[in-house]
């Protein structure tokens, strides 16, 4: 079966500055959530979730004029890592842990949280360095 390409949607300036805007409100908050609240790991984890996909969509925008909005979230990881594979790699965890985080009944762990962290920070940084660099 051939691989299906990801549905995306073009870039604009707006775009852009909109959810880079996002991705870092999210990530901020879910910082400022588990400071207020150590055993919040599961909704700033949700946070830190919806910071990735925001940044990662940053990336994509500046590097190719458009990001991935299709529903299978793995066609947004590859549109990525065409751009960027660490980053592609990054998605991948936070994507991972997202129905753990958002739906399921457990918590996750100090640990568990600790590297969704540490992957949306990379996200993140990587989408204001690229919307800086379109400016």
């Amino acid at each position: 079966m051939a691989r299906q390409e990801p549905r995306t949607s073009p870039s604009t300036p707006a775009v852009v500055k909109g959810r880079v805007d996002k991705a870092i409100e999210f990530f901020n908050e879910a910082e400022k959530m588990l400071e207020d609240n150590q055993n919040a790991t599961s909704a700033a984890g949700t946070l830190l979730v919806n910071a990735g996909i925001a940044a990662s969509d940053v990336i994509c925008c500046v590097q190719l004029g458009r990001h991935a909005t299709g529903s299978d979230h793995q066609q947004a990881v590859s549109l990525l890592t065409k751009v960027n594979p660490d980053r592609g790699k990054d998605l991948s965890v936070l994507l991972k842990t997202k129905n753990k985080v958002s739906y399921a009944h457990e918590r996750i762990s100090a640990a568990e949280y600790k590297q969704l962290q540490r992957a949306a920070s990379h996200l993140v940084e990587a989408a204001k360095l690229a919307a800086a660099s379109a400016r």
